[in-house]
């Protein structure tokens, strides 16, 4: 295997390059999905190099600005500019094929990538002194990384790549978050973003959970994506009642214990059928088993399942895992936080991880907790992107002129404003919609 040349089409690789010289515009159609080291002729790799950058920068693509841009960044002599384009442009070429050149060339590239991959993984094996479980490990992570992200995140690439992928997403309107169907909590945060690890924290009964299955189930209803939630706290049976609950309008805590009368059987009947047209996944894993690699290997799996493709994740809730009688909970805690990030990042998904508030609220005046009220925080707070803190006065004042309003306090948010917006909850239902009070 080792003596046999590496899987590559130089046809299709000239074919991009000339397709981009003839006609600018083709370039937007490969930018998102064509890498400059996915090539494999380094003439043709320096040469798509300067065409991502001029069209980052906004410049025009053409001979004169591919060579000035290649000897400014000293890759001219490596090029063989002006010959190698001239070549390039005696042949017969049809832009409108271009896509399908940058296939080619990404299948190559991937091929070449695996056996890499496998070369690895071969001398891993060998390695005695590797540990098993260990080898299992890093070869699925290879294995899925080429498998699943056809943009590969496994790697790092030149700004210039970064930027011709921002301004198509730009010109193409392409979302990178998720609404939550709460008006001003979307006009606070710019809603759910991929990549962001979002921190839920609150204390017992405030409806952290229930939030998170809202937003769950309106993630999976409405974008028709896939969503796992990891219950560390309820089994999943109990939690899939509550999403039952809130497809029925049916009371939750008499689903949970079975009580149905019989005028609501035909529709607990749709509302399971409803259920089952969702792509949500429960995972009961008992807190003691639950570790940040399992997580990533289950969404491994999961995302297998729907053709690469993954929405939401959410954990409830981050204290049950870890060892519980360690010494210092918060490095234990701030260790697994730094971990669910990187899966943030890594599945470029929002993650949802809730949080206990410490018990010191309770003793205060004023119930609202802040920050620093989270417990065995560590790093959590600084991991997070996204903080929000629930409050429900009624929870502590039955007298309340606020029965059935949750206040959410972002109180740290990376990429926008902070600040407290409310909204109706009504916990028997799991039912969240705008608060149209004053």
């Amino acid at each position: 295997m080792i003596d046999k040349i590496l899987p590559h089409n130089t046809e299709a690789e000239e074919a991009i390059i000339a397709s981009i010289i003839i006609d600018p515009k083709a370039i937007e159609q490969v930018a998102p999905i064509l890498s400059s080291e996915a090539f494999y002729v380094n003439q043709h790799s320096h040469l798509y190099e300067a065409s991502l950058a001029l069209y980052s920068q906004g410049l025009p693509i053409d001979l004169i600005q591919i060579e000035d841009w290649l000897r400014q960044h000293n890759k001219l002599k490596f090029s063989g500019s002006k010959a190698k384009i001239t070549q390039l442009l005696k042949q017969n070429i049809s832009t409108v094929n271009i896509s399908q050149y940058a296939a080619i060339v990404m299948d190559k590239y991937y091929r070449r990538k695996l056996i890499a991959d496998c070369q690895d993984i071969t001398a891993a094996c060998y390695d005695e002194t590797n540990i098993l479980s260990d080898i299992y490990e890093q070869s699925e992570a290879k294995i899925y990384g080429l498998k699943v992200d056809n943009n590969s995140k496994f790697k790092t690439l030149a700004v210039s790549d970064y930027l011709a992928e921002a301004i198509h997403s730009i010109n193409n309107e392409k979302f990178t978050h998720y609404a939550t169907g709460l008006s001003d909590l979307d006009s606070l945060t710019g809603g759910l973003n991929k990549t962001d690890l979002i921190i839920v924290a609150a204390r017992a009964s405030m409806g952290k959970t229930w939030l998170a299955c809202y937003l769950a189930n309106y993630v999976a209803s409405n974008y028709q994506l896939p969503v796992v939630f990891f219950s560390a706290e309820m089994s999943g049976q109990y939690l899939a009642k509550r999403f039952l609950a809130m497809h029925t309008l049916i009371d939750s805590s008499r689903l949970i214990k079975n009580m149905i009368y019989e005028s609501e059987y035909e529709i607990l009947v749709e509302g399971i059928k409803k259920l089952k047209e969702i792509p949500l996944e429960i995972n009961d894993t008992p807190a003691s088993s639950l570790t940040g690699s399992k997580i990533r290997s289950e969404l491994r799996r999961i995302s297998s399942k729907y053709d690469g493709q993954l929405g939401l994740v959410v954990l409830d809730y981050v204290q049950k895992l870890g060892n519980r009688e360690a010494s210092n909970r918060a490095q234990v805690i701030g260790a697994i936080s730094g971990q669910l990030k990187d899966i943030a990042k890594e599945f470029s998904i929002p993650f949802i991880v809730l949080a206990q508030i410490n018990r010191g609220t309770e003793i205060r005046n004023d119930k609202r907790p802040v920050l620093a009220d989270i417990k065995d925080s560590g790093d959590l707070e600084q991991d997070a992107d996204l903080v929000m803190l629930l409050y429900r006065d009624s929870y502590y004042n039955s007298n309340s002129s606020s029965q059935d309003v949750m206040e959410i306090n972002v109180a740290k948010n990376r990429n926008g404003e902070t600040g407290i917006c409310k909204v109706l909850f009504d916990p028997t239902l799991g039912k969240f919609c705008d608060f149209n009070g004053s």
